[in-house]
């Protein structure tokens, strides 16, 4: 990934990262699948969709309620 996320001009790439890599433990426990299944079915949902619009400051949320978001199919 090349990716680079801004919010209000800052970069947040990092924080982006930290959230994503904290709520694929939270699934991949969940699910009891694999760090690498939780990922792609992760990458794979309007969750992270959403996530990657970072002027919705779904990114500044706990990573559980992004599990949540994730696990309800609310985004």
């Amino acid at each position: 990934m090349s990716e680079i996320y801004t919010f209000n001009g800052k970069d947040i790439t990092m924080n982006v990262f930290i959230q994503i890599r904290a709520v694929v433990d939270i699934i991949k426990e969940a699910r009891k699948i694999d760090f690498i299944e939780a990922l792609g079915q992760f990458y794979h949902s309007n969750t992270y969709k959403t996530l990657q619009n970072t002027e919705n400051g779904l990114w500044a949320e706990s990573p559980e309620y992004i599990a949540d978001c994730f696990f309800e199919n609310r985004y």
